[in-house]
C-alpha cells in the first residue's frame, strides 16, 4: 500500500474518499432489527455511558477506570475458566474483584496506558484510512448474499436480512482485510503510530488528568453518537440511509459533543501550573481585619 497520498485524501470533504466510505458502510452494515432487545438496550446503554464519559469523566476518573477493570477482569476470569476448567461465574467474579482492586490503587497507570493506546490507535486508523478505500471492498464477482440452501423464507423482512451474511462472517471479512493492511504498512507506515505513542506517553507524564479528560471525552462522545445513530436508524430506516449517505453528520456531531464536554469540564481539567517557590524567610500574609 502506498502512503504517498496527501492528508486531505482522508478528509470527509474529499468526494472520492467519501463515496468509497459510503460504499463500505452499505456493504458491511446489515439492516437493523428494531425489535431486537440487544440492539435497543445496547444502544441506550451506549448513549448513557457515552454522555457520562463526555461530561462527567473529569470528576470520576478513578471510578471510570475501576468499572472498566471490572468488565476486563470478568472477561479475563471467564477465559481462564475455559482453560482451567473452573466454574465460569466464580472465575469471572474473582477476576473482576481482583482487577478492580488493583485498578483502584493504580488508576493513574491505567490512564497513562490509555493515553498511549488511544493516540496509537488513532494514528493507526489514520494510516489504514489513507488513500483508496477500495481495497476494503470485496473483489469483483464476490457476492455479499448468504446462501439460502433452497429454503423458502416466510416474510420480506427475512428475505432482506438473508441478503446479508451473519455478523460473525462480516466481522471476519473486516478483520481479514484490516490484518492484511496492517501487515503491508511496513516500517515507514508504523512510524506515525510509534510517534503518536511517544507523544501520548509525554502528555500522560506532563498533564495526565487533563489529557485523560480529553481522550475519555472523545471516546464517550463517539460511543454516545454511534449508539444514538444505531437506535434511531433501527426505528427510522430513512434516517439510517441519510446517516450512510452523509456520514459527515455523525462525525461533526461527535466533534461538537466532544468539544462541548471539554468546555463544561474545563475547571476540573486544568493544565498543571507551577507553584511559586516558598522561601523560609518570606513575609507572612497580613491578617484580615476583624
Amino acid at each position: 500500500m502506498t502512503l504517498d497520498h496527501p492528508i486531505a485524501s482522508i478528509a470527509l470533504t474529499d468526494p472520492t474518499w467519501l463515496k468509497t466510505f459510503q460504499e463500505l458502510l452499505k456493504y458491511y452494515l446489515p439492516p437493523f432489527d428494531q425489535n431486537s432487545p440487544a440492539l435497543n438496550v445496547g444502544s441506550l446503554v451506549a448513549i448513557v455511558t457515552g454522555v457520562f464519559l463526555t461530561f462527567r469523566c473529569a470528576r470520576y476518573e478513578r471510578g471510570v477506570v475501576c468499572v472498566f477493570a471490572l468488565f476486563a477482569g470478568s472477561w479475563a476470569g471467564y477465559r481462564v475458566s475455559l482453560l482451567a476448567n473452573t466454574p465460569g461465574p466464580i472465575s469471572a467474579a474473582l477476576g473482576a474483584v481482583v482487577l478492580a482492586a488493583i485498578a483502584y490503587r493504580t488508576y493513574r497507570w491505567w490512564l497513562a496506558a490509555g493515553s498511549v493506546l488511544v493516540l496509537f490507535s488513532i494514528a493507526t486508523l489514520f494510516q489504514l484510512g489513507r488513500g483508496d478505500l477500495q481495497r476494503y471492498l470485496p473483489a469483483a464477482g464476490e457476492s455479499r448474499a448468504a446462501p439460502t440452501s433452497g429454503v423458502q423464507l416466510s416474510s420480506p423482512g427475512e428475505q432482506e436480512r438473508n441478503l446479508y451474511p451473519a455478523a460473525q462472517d462480516q466481522l471476519a471479512k473486516i478483520k481479514e482485510r484490516v490484518w492484511a493492511e496492517l501487515s503491508n504498512l511496513g516500517p515507514r507506515g508504523w512510524l506515525l503510530p510509534a510517534l503518536a505513542a511517544v507523544v501520548g506517553g509525554f502528555l500522560a507524564f506532563w498533564a495526565l488528568k487533563t489529557f485523560a479528560v480529553i481522550w475519555i471525552g472523545l471516546v464517550g462522545a463517539s460511543v454516545a453518537v454511534i449508539g444514538f445513530s444505531t437506535f434511531v436508524g433501527a426505528h427510522w430506516p430513512a434516517v439510517r440511509d441519510s446517516f450512510i449517505n452523509q456520514p459527515q453528520i455523525v462525525a461533526y456531531t461527535i466533534i461538537s459533543l466532544w468539544l462541548l464536554g471539554l468546555v463544561l469540564q474545563a475547571k476540573e481539567a486544568r493544565f498543571p501550573k507551577r507553584k511559586p517557590a516558598s522561601g523560609g524567610g518570606g513575609e507572612k500574609p497580613a491578617p484580615r481585619p476583624a
